[in-house]
């Protein structure tokens, strides 16, 4: 450990760095939830906020695996899930007196989180401004989104269906502004990747992230955020139009919808590829399709599309 960090010693990161963390399998084998449940719980409902490592992946705390205990043990009482964060936390906004020490959160990101709380309930739009630069330079686009932006998201899109979505309604807007300029900025020569939607759950914040991602990787996104179905695009898209095929999924695809993949995969003359959480649902089904999957959107999203578009990543 440097000197730096043990001039902290006692404070809520350094804690964290002592303690064991346990891979998400662990944690399903261990709370008997399965990992694809533990995800939708972090994303959907901010209910969990795993530790995450220099590549992206899931790290968790014991008292991370005594929350997913007791999120189980309400939901079995009839609890709805996206009710369970308020009655747990007994508050749906922390408070940095109140949350301190109990929210299993590193110091940093918690403390992004309670500025951009802080932005939103004086509805100071320049306060969130700075608040936002300031977490995108010390994250990753996909570490910014999924730890400290996404997270108070959620948290506010619940509240305003008791409280009005003024708050709500100003960070939702703020974020896409924020991810379409992002999109826009790409070079004139940048490969199109086209980005389809699929019927499923993801909202379309997450698309834009998606795309946001895509732009990061040097490519130029062209995205139908509409939920579309496969069978209306088979023989609508390009051969050649596309330097790749981007679906957006959270959701296993049925039956009907994987034999449509197979017909859209032999049509194209670009690698078709599955974004989102049905990647690890349903990955045996889709590889046999011959479609890529390039995973969720954590920060390894932009480094696998660059190693597709460049002939780098296996396919099926």
């Amino acid at each position: 450990m440097t000197d730096d960090s043990a001039n902290t010693e006692g404070c809520p990161l350094e804690r964290l760095e002592q303690e064991e963390l346990y891979p998400i399998r662990e944690v399903s084998r261990l709370t008997g939830v399965n990992s694809v449940t533990l995800r939708a719980w972090e994303r959907r409902y901010g209910l969990l906020v795993p530790h995450r490592t220099d590549s992206g992946h899931r790290l968790y705390s014991m008292a991370d695996i005594e929350r997913v205990r007791a999120i189980t043990a309400w939901i079995k009482r009839g609890v709805t899930v996206s009710k369970v964060a308020s009655v747990i936390d007994r508050q749906p906004l922390p408070e940095p007196a109140a949350t301190a020490d109990a929210e299993p959160l590193p110091a940093a990101l918690r403390i992004w989180r309670e500025r951009l709380h802080a932005a939103l309930v004086g509805f100071d739009v320049r306060q969130l401004e700075s608040v936002y630069g300031q977490i995108m330079a010390s994250f990753p686009l996909a570490v910014a989104f999924a730890d400290v932006l996404l997270p108070v998201w959620r948290i506010w899109r619940e509240r305003s269906q008791s409280t009005g979505p003024a708050c709500w309604a100003l960070l939702d807007g703020f974020l896409r502004s924020r991810l379409f300029q992002r999109i826009a900025y790409h070079s004139p020569e940048a490969p199109s990747v086209l980005l389809i939607n699929l019927p499923g759950p993801q909202q379309e914040l997450e698309l834009l992230l998606a795309a946001a991602l895509i732009a990061d990787a040097d490519a130029a996104p062209v995205s139908l955020f509409e939920p579309v179905g496969l069978a209306s695009l088979a023989g609508q898209i390009p051969a050649d139009g596309y330097a790749a095929v981007l679906l957006y999924a959270d959701q296993p695809l049925e039956g009907g919808v994987l034999t449509t993949l197979r017909r859209l995969e032999q049509a194209l003359e670009c690698p078709l590829a599955l974004v989102g959480d049905a990647c690890q649902q349903q990955s045996v089904a889709l590889s046999k399709q011959g479609v890529v999957l390039l995973g969720e959107l954590d920060q390894g999203l932009t480094w696998r599309l660059r190693a597709l578009l460049g002939g780098r990543l296996d396919q099926p």
